[in-house]
């Protein structure tokens, strides 16, 4: 059901005059607020929905996620209002929440190790990259959160450091803070791998 539905024929928009009405009503989780910012972003997660070839049923998924990611943003202060509609920020925050399900779902059919048919020479070569991918989880295991995450989601999954913040993957509200703490856990990973090769060869 559209979600203007809810308020009948009527679009759940009509009482907010401008952006800056909308953006603090929305501060103050104005549940027409919030379906007003819905209603407006619709179409173009639908269109989001079809452009990364996603199931038609996670449509709502998506815009649940999206809103709930979009008012964190907006309670944490990571958002905040520069003359621009609510909507176009939180339509970027959906685009990049779909971006991420087509990752996941690639992931999912691509498996590390699949090396497909790999040429004699490169054997050796597919062999130490994988030693080296089994250490670095391992590692990071050890390590444990928020370091994991941070290293995983940059240097694995090969997420933008603006796409961490604007999906909340992490803790960290801003580029510079993510940036300062992966470099702390980079530090302490070469540490560990240092320890790691030297019990491994002795």
């Amino acid at each position: 059901m559209p979600v203007a539905a809810w308020f009948g024929a009527a679009s759940p928009c009509k009482q907010f005059a401008d952006h800056l009405q909308l953006f603090e009503a929305l501060q103050c989780l104005d549940t027409s607020a919030i379906l007003c910012l819905q209603d407006k972003a619709a179409p173009s997660l639908r269109l989001l929905v079809k452009q990364y070839r996603l199931p038609a049923e996670e449509y709502e998924e998506l815009m649940s996620r999206a809103t709930f990611t979009f008012l964190k943003k907006m309670e944490d202060g990571a958002y905040q209002f520069q003359g621009n509609a609510p909507s176009t920020y939180f339509i970027e925050i959906a685009k990049n929440l779909a971006l991420s399900a087509t990752r996941s779902k690639r992931h999912a059919y691509e498996p590390l190790d699949d090396h497909h048919e790999l040429p004699d020479e490169s054997i050796e070569a597919a062999q130490r990259q994988k030693e080296s991918s089994e250490m670095v989880r391992d590692l990071l295991g050890r390590m444990g959160p928020p370091c994991s995450e941070v290293i995983r989601l940059h240097h694995i999954e090969g997420y933008t450091d603006e796409e961490v913040i604007q999906m909340g993957l992490t803790r960290y509200a801003t580029t510079a803070s993510l940036k300062v703490k992966r470099s702390e856990c980079m530090k302490k990973l070469i540490q560990l791998a240092n320890q790691w090769k030297i019990t491994n060869h002795t």
